[in-house]
């Protein structure tokens, strides 16, 4: 009896040893994020007439506020889009999106990062204006 005992002592203990190591390792290490999903948003962006680059009138595309050093996909969505990174204060300047004449325009500064095997799209900020 006094061996049955014993084991199930070290069993207990084992069991709670193991049950402390989860709730404080486990647990907090899967419900975090991805490093690459931890921005600093909200950030902010305006889009403005640019300048005629190459005979084409481009977009100047500004944004502030948003992670530093991150590649973020600017998008006119279903329109046209650019990778850009941001500078090391978390800003950019832009004019490789192309302007089409008079209308209404909404840029997206989008980043992804990938989420339970999947890849996850979020908009960090997102700006329009009529041009």
């Amino acid at each position: 009896m006094f061996v049955f005992l014993s084991r199930m002592g070290r069993l207990f203990v084992g069991s709670l040893v193991v049950a402390a190591i989860t709730s404080v390792a486990g647990f907090s290490s899967l419900d975090s994020l991805p490093v690459a999903s931890k921005h600093k948003d909200p950030g902010s962006c305006t889009v403005a007439v640019g300048s005629v680059i190459s005979g084409q009138p481009r977009l100047l595309v500004t944004s502030t506020g948003l992670a530093p050093g991150t590649r973020y996909l600017e998008a006119q969505p279903g329109v046209q889009s650019v990778w850009i990174t941001t500078d090391s204060t978390g800003s950019s300047s832009d004019q490789s999106l192309y302007y089409h004449g008079h209308g209404h325009y909404t840029i997206d500064f989008d980043y992804y990062y990938w989420n339970n095997n999947k890849l996850a799209q979020v908009t960090a900020t997102s700006c329009s204006a009529i041009l």
